[in-house]
């Protein structure tokens, strides 16, 4: 699905979903973040299943913590704050901010201790800041979403090759250090990856990758 597909997906369940004397403000803010595929899976989310079963809409998408390209947002709407894990892929509704995360993988994943720890820590939301599309964040890779000293997702088009130094995705160094003229299965990506590994990957540096990302005239785009 396209950008453009699911924005228009959303809207239609903003229909049956939001509120009608509010839908042109709530349908504003989903524009806003028209590039963002991270909020727009929260938003497809929370109108494909409304938590209360009753006509609401998002008001504003906070970002408390990321990591790898995931992102724990607090989607705030006119009834309550609702948690999301939402990456690229999908968004995972884990329920009231008031109730915390009583799921142990995902304190884990964001490093909190528990459940009280958590709570403790966000009580007051406003001291959080508000998401802004990924394209726009300069501290983020604008494709997979990394921070700044993180790896890429492998077959980021920015992650930089620590053999060659050049684009990875179009270098040669996967065939070369892997002995194969085309990686098309499963078990072949997984074996350059651990070579990679063993090299040491180039984390996600702003300053330096996205210069010479830009040079080779890849454009993040919305319907792409």
């Amino acid at each position: 699905m396209t950008l453009s597909e699911k924005i228009k997906e959303i809207k239609l369940l903003m229909q049956y979903a939001a509120p009608e004397e509010h839908l042109k403000k709530l349908t504003d803010l989903v524009e806003r973040y028209e590039t963002d595929l991270i909020a727009l899976n929260v938003f497809h989310n929370f109108y494909s299943y409304l938590p209360e079963a009753e006509n609401d809409g998002i008001k504003i998408i906070r970002q408390l913590k990321n990591r790898q390209g995931a992102f724990l947002l607090c989607a705030t709407t006119n009834i309550d704050d609702y948690l999301y894990v939402s990456t690229s892929e999908e968004a995972i509704f884990l329920g009231p901010l008031k109730e915390g995360i009583n799921d142990r993988e995902v304190l884990d994943y964001f490093g909190f201790t528990d459940n009280k720890n958590f709570i403790e820590k966000y009580r007051d939301l406003a001291e959080f800041p508000v998401h802004i599309p990924i394209a726009l964040n300069a501290g983020l890779c604008p494709i997979c979403a990394v921070a700044s000293g993180e790896n890429h997702t492998l077959g980021c088009p920015v992650e930089i090759c620590p053999w060659c130094g050049g684009q990875l995705t179009n270098c040669a160094c996967k065939f070369t250090k892997s002995g194969r003229k085309e990686i098309s299965r499963e078990s072949h990506i997984d074996s350059f990856e651990e070579k990679l590994e063993k090299k040491g990957r180039i984390p996600f540096n702003p300053g330096k990758d996205l210069p010479g990302f830009n040079k080779l005239n890849t454009k993040v785009t919305s319907n792409e």
